[in-house]
């Protein structure tokens, strides 16, 4: 359903803000998946430096490093951004 036009234009009140999910149109987008996938993602450039560089060759398990780097990223990127 669409907004009437006297909304359009008005400020984001903190309710707006302070939802857990982003609206893009009618689609709502959970705040935990843009966390999860920022910290996926930066896990995923982490490892690629330490591939680059050869020290991967150091870590036992690298499967499971990377699923804890994962999970330390999108924790501390979600403390960081927390609404």
């Amino acid at each position: 359903m669409a907004k009437p036009w006297k909304e359009l234009g008005r400020m984001l009140s903190y309710q707006d803000i302070a939802t857990p999910e982003f609206r893009f149109g009618d689609f709502m987008l959970p705040w935990g998946m843009v966390i999860g996938t920022m910290g996926f993602l930066a896990s995923w450039l982490v490892l690629y430096v330490l591939e680059r560089l050869g020290l991967t060759r150091h870590i036992w398990h690298l499967p499971l490093f990377f699923v804890a780097l994962a999970v330390f990223f999108g924790c501390v990127i979600g403390l960081l951004l927390a609404p």
